[in-house]
């Protein structure tokens, strides 16, 4: 059964500089760094043809993220995906209704278009970018508790040609319903965090045990299908979710006619399998080490993240009793 959200994937041509980043700018902090040695069965895991390199998971509140540096990317330019295409397209980071946060996160090295703002749901926004070129989008919340200096992890989005399509796949690998919908603009309050002119889309979220997984189709600028990636190109590059019985999720996916990448192996001090969804995009299923301190239950322990949990439970309760 899928337990939550583990990780999400970032390739990164400068792993320490990227690591620098993330734990000055959204308080992401080195848990593990290895090596990855090219061996036949490491480029059948992540199917690709040189798997020289190495990785860093990062613990943050509520989530983490996993930077992979491969030794083929060094000379290579940056990833400077748009908003709008399709793929595993940003993570977001939440702290409080202000521009600490983002302040932080230009200071430490990311590029914007635009100051935090709103639309109209209480947070402020802004999409920024890290010093590679990936989006990450910044939020400040309205009920996060007093105090808290940490941002948290909220949710990684997927921007797809085709949101039913995708949403679905998703709900169906998680056991989680979509449980939120929505069309929006032409506005210009939409253009303005986006960096669009007369931006329209569909949105459509899940909710796991920790975080969210948050899907977008465009309209105008169109979403349009791309080529299936590498697990080492750059660029936000898989979805990660833990298991707490990796063989029959496989089976059961399988069953479903997902496609993996070939059997599941130990990497990175965990069990693993790497498998496609109907975009292409990569997800990754991983069982912990059964003396792994980084689990979903175990994020969802730290006081910070009960906390988080209570805090936004007292602010949306009204209106769920209401509705």
């Amino acid at each position: 059964m899928i337990t939550g959200i583990h990780h999400t994937g970032l390739v990164v041509r400068d792993l320490d500089a990227a690591i620098a980043f993330y734990a000055a700018g959204a308080d992401f902090a080195v848990v593990s760094r290895f090596a990855i040695t090219d061996t036949p069965a490491t480029r059948e895991l992540l199917q690709v043809p040189d798997a020289a390199g190495e990785a860093a998971l990062l613990r943050g509140t509520l989530g983490c993220i996993e930077l992979f540096a491969f030794a083929a990317n060094r000379a290579r330019p940056e990833c400077r995906p748009a908003v709008s295409q399709a793929g595993i397209r940003h993570i977001c980071v939440q702290g409080a209704l202000d521009e600490v946060l983002f302040s932080r996160l230009a200071d430490a090295g990311a590029a914007w278009h635009a100051r935090p703002s709103g639309l109209g749901t209480g947070n402020l926004y802004a999409y920024i970018r890290d010093p590679e070129g990936n989006i990450l989008e910044v939020e400040g919340v309205p009920w996060a508790p007093a105090g808290e200096p940490r941002a948290w992890y909220a949710h990684t989005a997927l921007v797809t040609p085709d949101i039913d399509r995708l949403s679905a796949f998703y709900a169906r690998v998680t056991g989680a319903p979509v449980h939120r919908r929505g069309s929006f603009g032409p506005d210009v309050k939409f253009d303005v965090v986006g960096g669009f002119e007369n931006a329209r889309f569909h949105g459509a979220w899940l909710r796991t045990a920790n975080a969210e997984l948050e899907f977008w189709q465009y309209l105008e600028p169109e979403t349009s299908p791309e080529p299936r990636r590498r697990v080492s190109d750059l660029g936000w590059n898989h979805l990660c979710f833990e298991t707490d019985d990796l063989a029959a999720d496989i089976a059961r996916l399988t069953a479903d006619g997902v496609e993996f990448h070939g059997p599941a192996m130990d990497f990175g001090g965990a069990s693993v399998a790497y498998a496609r969804d109907p975009d292409g995009n990569v997800f990754e299923l991983l069982q912990p080490a059964a003396q792994s301190s980084l689990t979903v239950a175990a994020l969802a322990a730290d006081p910070g993240a009960r906390a988080l949990h209570h805090a936004r439970t007292r602010h949306f309760a009204p209106a769920a009793d209401g509705a």
